[in-house]
């Protein structure tokens, strides 16, 4: 059970500038991995699950929207350089929670080439999940040819089997869900696998087959332990009857489904993305049976266009404290702080 939530007051942290060195060509095929290093899978949960640490530190960042706009690639690339260099103790994980771009291959290589960048010039092998939002499935506005914006010729050659194929080539897996263990802290990542293309009742929702939620209800209840918290990972919202969110939208083609499962074990905490929504205001934090943290975006903010928004998170002993970030001035945001304490 949730024992506290809090609001608690700025803490502070020391800057560190990133090394200005310069990228070689003869970088590129180095042996920095592009996604970090390896995570523990859940054929490995035993080993981890043993784990004597307590403790896990990590980012959430989304809406990232990658050559949406010229300010997107600088953006992606200095909250990159505050997460690896800037954050103490280091974290253990960085979360790229949907909308990463529109899909596009200019896109991906954009993307991999500022994160591989990033990676030489910090040496930081920290890991990196990425998770599919709907503009994933926007290169059908795309002309084929020259790649502009064409929505009168859509879905422009495009099919969301080759969607979310580009997806997971530049993810490193075989599906868009998959979950992971660190220090015995247990990760879930979910994912659309179609959108409009398929069917235009789904629009921008997130479609999650009858798989990947029979796959869901069994990983959500593996290896429960009272007052370990679950985290789990999705681009849309999810807004059940019992959300306490001021403004709830249908986000999820099968969100009574979703919500069934997410209500159906104690301790989950869900991070999402999708409405840019400023950090500290108000659904950026919605109660329901789980606890939802919206992230904000890394490149478009509600109300703060000009800023770069995410979530911290540091996990010590059960208690879940997540705190907003500031990239771009490399600063906490005092008025977004939040403390969870679960119960055993």
């Amino acid at each position: 059970m949730i024992a506290a939530f809090s609001l608690s007051p700025k803490i502070e942290i020391n800057s560190v500038t990133p090394p200005d060195e310069t990228l070689q060509a003869t970088d590129i095929n180095e042996a920095i991995p592009l996604l970090g290093l390896s995570l523990s899978s859940a054929s490995d949960a035993t080993d981890v699950l043993k784990s004597s640490q307590n403790n896990v530190r990590f980012a959430v960042i989304s809406d990232i929207h990658i050559l949406s706009s010229e300010t997107a690639p600088m953006k992606f690339r200095t909250a990159l350089e505050d997460l690896f260099m800037n954050q103490q103790p280091p974290l253990d994980l960085v979360v790229l929670n949907g909308d990463l771009g529109d899909g596009t291959p200019e896109d991906y290589l954009t993307l991999s080439q500022i994160l591989r960048s990033v990676r030489t010039n910090t040496s930081k092998t920290t890991p990196l999940v990425a998770t599919i939002g709907n503009h994933e499935f926007y290169k059908a506005y795309h002309d084929p040819n020259s790649n502009a914006w064409n929505a009168d010729t859509f879905p422009n050659q495009d099919t969301d089997p080759l969607t979310v194929q580009r997806f997971l080539d530049f993810a490193g897996r075989n599906k868009v869900y998959t979950d992971h263990y660190i220090n015995g802290y247990h990760f879930i990542f979910l994912g659309s696998e179609k959108s409009r293309m398929s069917d235009l009742n789904i629009g921008d929702a997130a479609y999650l087959s009858e798989t990947q939620l029979t796959w869901l209800k069994s990983k959500i209840s593996e290896n429960l332990t009272p007052g370990k918290p679950v985290f789990v990972f999705l681009h849309q919202p999810i807004f059940s009857s019992n959300s306490t969110a001021q403004r709830k939208y249908n986000l999820v083609v099968q969100q009574e489904e979703l919500a069934g499962i997410l209500q159906s074990v104690p301790d989950v905490v869900l991070f999402v993305g999708h409405l840019h929504i400023k950090l500290g205001s108000p659904d950026s934090v919605v109660k329901d049976t789980f606890t939802m943290f919206n992230d904000a975006s890394a490149s478009r903010v509600r109300q703060a266009p000009e800023a770069s928004q995410g979530l911290i998170v540091d996990v010590k002993d059960g208690s879940v404290n997540v705190q907003g970030r500031d990239f771009l001035k490399h600063e906490w945001l005092p008025e977004v702080e939040y403390q969870i304490n679960f119960s055993k």
